[in-house]
């Protein structure tokens, strides 16, 4: 009996490229297997994609062995654990291994021959339906040349947003896995910005959608694309020229200046944190450092700051002396804005019970309440936050707590119609934003229709929600309004990222992350900023409009 079924808790859904990107030959049983290449260099990605049933998995073997006697040499489910039917997944980075022969096969593809076997079930009595053989030859993977060409196709040359498709074009056989972009002036890469959000490839041409509303920087002239394997980044790349004006206009009046920010993750006790590859010690200093990282740079980048907002999860496990070890380090840093709390399940992970563990939040966020308002400069910012642990992670919300919401939206609407309303919980909402997405599992709203009927009915509101640690540079930072829902977003994590581009349920990155928001006039700008680096993100820098 196979011994390979467990359940894979740190893997989903990675927001890969589409499925027209590797040809699948889907036959009348619904079963369907493909990979990219039937032969590949030694070092070379595997990059495969699956159609089947609910309990159908795909795993990779030697091409002589018994499936019936050994174990896949790495693994996944079609459709669980946030795998995605018809999605493309790299063997190497995204399928789980499985300790088999003693490690020896850990960094395949080695040389040789294989086969990629789509099964139909998962008991003893194994159903084959689909085979893939593949050879890997004994050529060392090189990195890749640079891309041939790079088409930019924005759909408005004029707004000073990044909406639009590109068009990559590689060299027939190329070995790129990725491609790595980057805003450039008319001499080099613009250094305050990261990379944009990189994206698969898996065929000569490949197309990419640009992330809606981001913004192009004021300074960029060009658009560069390198080529990225295992081996290595491109030497060269392939560029775009922008279109004269197609630039941001960072001009006109901003009313209102602050930050929104969460999972600080303060630790005092030796309990575990996220990096297992760490002592415990190694990452308690660590999310120190990225606390007084955020810290200082918001006192440099934004002097004129009316407060910096945190979703939640400051405190490890909700203990005084974390929350003490939190303000001793903001209090070391001149200047700092007002620090203004919403309650996070981390704040809540004591032994004690719910009423007592809360009374030290209400002591320190200087609230007798886990929802309240506070007006800033004219703008209203609201706190939600769950009112239980039965709940466990996710949030709880009484209908007295959805009520006062209610109540106080149509308030402060009324009074300020054109007025943005900022709001601050810590879970989110199923399917608006990273980490929430099929199979990703952060989301968590218990009386989640409830909150979305009020939602529904103001677009007036920015949302933030923390939780997930979510990569900014990835797919759905930002949720854009729509008929049913306002503008959302994903404020990643001070402490640590969640990273989902090779393994679908994500995996551990280090990192630091939090929001700019600059209000002005006619609308407001959530800018992405990479805390660790003191850059801004550039797939995560948006113009966030609401209209009524």
């Amino acid at each position: 009996m196979l011994k390979i079924f467990k359940t894979l808790s740190a893997f989903m859904f990675a927001g890969m490229v589409s499925l027209a990107a590797v040809p699948v030959g889907c036959c009348n049983d619904g079963f369907a297997l493909s990979t990219n290449k039937k032969e590949y260099f030694a070092g070379e990605e595997v990059y495969v994609s699956a159609r089947g049933g609910e309990d159908s998995w795909v795993g990779i073997y030697l091409e002589k062995d018994d499936i019936a006697k050994v174990e896949p040499i790495r693994w996944f489910y079609v459709a669980k654990n946030g795998y995605q039917p018809g999605q493309i997944y790299g063997l190497q980075h995204s399928a789980p291994y499985t300790t088999r022969d003693g490690g020896i096969l850990r960094n395949l593809p080695g040389i040789g021959k294989y086969k990629v076997v789509l099964l139909k079930n998962k008991d003893d009595n194994l159903k084959v339906a689909k085979t893939v053989k593949i050879n890997i030859v004994p050529e060392k993977l090189e990195k890749p040349a640079a891309p041939i060409s790079l088409e930019y196709n924005l759909d408005n040359a004029t707004d000073g947003l990044a909406d639009g498709t590109l068009k990559i074009v590689f060299q027939k056989n190329s070995t790129a896995q990725e491609v790595h972009l980057f805003w450039a002036d008319n001499q080099q890469i613009l250094t305050e910005y990261t990379g944009l959000a990189p994206f698969k490839v898996t065929e000569e041409v490949t197309t990419f959608r640009m992330y809606d509303n981001t913004l192009i920087p004021s300074n960029a002239t060009r658009l560069l694309a390198f080529g990225v394997n295992n081996a290595g980044t491109s030497d060269g790349y392939a560029e775009a020229v922008l279109p004269q004006g197609c630039q941001y206009n960072f001009a006109g009046k901003v009313t209102n200046e602050f930050q929104v920010v969460s999972d600080v993750h303060i630790s005092i006790e030796k309990h575990e944190l996220a990096d297992s590859s760490s002592t415990f010690e190694q990452q308690r200093l660590l999310h120190d450092k990225h606390f007084l990282d955020m810290c200082n740079d918001i006192v440099k980048t934004s002097p004129n700051s009316q407060g910096i907002f945190v979703v939640g999860d400051i405190a490890n496990y909700g203990r005084t002396y974390e929350w003490n070890q939190m303000f001793n380090l903001a209090n070391s840093v001149e200047n700092l804005p007002q620090l203004y709390f919403s309650l996070g399940n981390h704040d809540l992970y004591g032994s004690e019970s719910y009423e007592m563990q809360v009374k030290t939040f209400f002591k320190y966020a200087q609230t007798d309440c886990v929802y309240y308002e506070r007006e800033i400069a004219g703008i209203s910012h609201i706190f939600l936050g769950t009112e239980s642990k039965k709940s466990g992670v996710d949030a709880d919300l009484s209908e007295n707590q959805l009520a006062w919401f209610e109540a106080t939206l149509q308030r402060v609407t009324t009074a300020k119609p054109e007025k943005p309303v900022f709001v601050y919980l810590h879970q989110s909402l199923y399917d608006t934003i990273a980490g929430s997405f099929a199979g990703q599992g952060w989301d968590g709203i218990m009386q989640e229709d409830r909150f979305r009927e009020i939602l529904k009915k103001y677009p007036q509101i920015y949302m933030f929600n923390g939780h997930s640690h979510w990569d900014m540079n990835t797919k759905g930072t930002m949720h854009a309004q729509t008929d049913s829902l306002p503008n959302i977003f994903n404020t990643a994590s001070v402490a640590y990222l969640w990273d989902s581009f090779y393994v679908p349920q994500g995996e551990y990155k280090l990192g630091s992350q939090g929001f700019y928001i600059k209000v002005y006039e006619d609308k407001v700008l959530v800018l992405g900023r990479d805390f660790a680096n003191g850059k801004w993100i550039s797939s995560a820098c948006f113009e966030a409009k609401f209209s009524k």
